[in-house]
């Protein structure tokens, strides 16, 4: 496979900036949201095993921003997914604390649409399909706050193309994909409760970061 031999400062398009912008913003509203709420109901239970909401089964859709990962494109791609995590122990693994761990399976989709550079007038952009398998450690802090931790790994799936002339000297190499079966992955979060089954979640980590709704079912 041949990559792009020269890439200079990105061109980022005004649409993907006003994004990216747009989701940093919204998780900055969702921090400061969760801040209120804990100032508001701030009694801690991280020492009282067992004393959060029982369900079966938490959905989590949300939007993201993935990095780069040097896909010869734009700085940042943007995307929605939809998460499913399965607790497997109600309380543990640590008895003496309030916490639980699941299993989550994800699918989420990233779309980079711009180059660093265009030569002979070409134009490309870039699709992500990520199939996330992470066990999930959750720790709850009081009645409205949880954070946790999700080790893992992904299948992952891109695709390129270009439009116009291609700057790559073999043309098949122009619209093509790769898939690896195996791309470690690592998310750290919280999770703000409006409710006993819903709220919000916010993660970081890599490949991307995402901001969602919990439904707790």
């Amino acid at each position: 496979m041949y990559y792009i031999a020269a890439m200079t400062t990105s061109q980022t398009r005004p649409h993907t900036q006003l994004v990216s912008s747009a989701v940093r913003l919204l998780t900055g509203v969702a921090l400061a949201t969760a801040t209120v709420l804990v100032a508001q109901q701030g009694h801690c239970q991280i020492k009282r095993p067992g004393a959060h909401p029982h369900y079966s089964v938490e959905l989590e859709p949300h939007i993201l921003i993935q990095h780069d990962r040097d896909w010869r494109g734009d700085d940042e791609g943007f995307g929605l997914g939809l998460r499913a995590t399965i607790p497997l122990v109600h309380n543990g693994p640590v008895p003496q604390i309030n916490n639980n761990i699941g299993i989550g399976f994800g699918l989420d989709w990233v779309n980079f649409d711009n180059c660093d550079e265009y030569w002979g007038n070409a134009d490309c952009g870039a699709n992500f399909v990520w199939v996330p398998i992470v066990a999930q450690w959750n720790f709850f802090l009081t009645p409205v706050v949880s954070v946790f931790g999700e080790p893992g790994a992904a299948f992952m799936y891109r695709k390129w193309s270009f439009d116009g002339a291609c700057p790559i000297f073999d043309n098949n190499e122009c619209d093509d994909g790769d898939f690896d079966p195996f791309e470690p992955v690592f998310f750290a979060g919280g999770r703000f409760l409006f409710s006993d089954t819903v709220g919000l979640v916010v993660r970081l980590g890599t490949p991307y970061v995402s901001l969602g709704a919990t439904f707790l079912m």
